[in-house]
C-alpha cells in the first residue's frame, strides 16, 4: 500500500509544481511544493503551514466485488487537507479569506486532474515501475471549517483512490 500512497503524492507534487510554481514552502533549508504527507511530518508539528495541501490518510478497504479475486482491489481513502487565513490589515479584516480558499480549491481540482497516475516503487532509486495504476475521482467531497474566531478558514477534501496491490513475495 506504500506504493500507491507514494505515488498518489508524487503524481500531486510534481501536477502542483506545474499548475503554480510560486505555491512552495521551505523547510530545512529546502524549498518544494506546498504539498506534505501529515504521517511523514514531526508531531506534534512545529509550525502550521498555511496555503499548503495536506494528506492525511485514512483507511483501506477491499473494493466490494474484488475481496474474493487473486488480486483484491483496495480504495485507499485521503484526506486533503488545507488552511488561509486572510488579511488582517484589510480596510475588513480577513475579509480575503474565501478568494483564497477559492484558489487552492481550484488548484486541487487541477492537480487531481486527470483521476490516475501510474503506481510506482519510490524506496528504490531510480523509483521503479509497478505495472498498474492508481485511479481516483477527481472531484472530491469538500468540507468546511471555521476555526480561531473565524481567523482561519480550514478545507477539508475526500478522495478514493483505487489500486490492486502488489504480489508478496515469498
Amino acid at each position: 500500500m506504500q506504493a500507491a500512497k507514494d505515488s498518489f503524492f508524487r503524481a500531486l507534487q510534481s501536477r502542483l509544481a506545474a499548475v503554480n510554481p510560486n505555491r512552495t514552502l521551505s523547510a530545512n533549508g529546502v524549498t518544494r511544493p506546498a504539498i506534505v504527507v501529515a504521517e511523514n511530518q514531526p508531531f506534534p508539528p512545529p509550525r502550521l503551514w498555511f496555503n499548503t495541501f495536506y494528506i492525511h490518510w485514512l483507511a483501506a478497504p477491499v473494493v466490494r466485488g474484488f475481496s474474493r479475486t487473486q488480486t483484491p482491489r483496495y480504495e485507499q481513502i485521503a484526506q486533503i487537507e488545507y488552511f488561509v487565513t486572510g488579511n488582517p490589515g484589510r480596510e475588513q479584516p480577513f475579509a480575503d479569506r474565501g478568494r483564497l480558499l477559492a484558489e487552492l480549491d481550484q488548484e486541487l481540482l487541477a492537480i487531481l486532474f486527470p483521476g490516475f497516475t501510474e503506481k510506482r516503487d519510490y524506496s528504490r532509486t531510480p523509483s521503479q515501475a509497478l505495472g498498474s495504476f492508481l485511479h481516483w475521482r477527481w472531484t472530491p467531497n469538500f468540507r468546511t471549517v471555521i476555526e480561531q474566531e473565524g481567523s482561519v478558514l480550514r478545507r477539508i477534501a475526500t478522495v478514493h483512490i483505487s489500486f490492486y496491490l502488489e504480489p508478496i513475495a515469498q
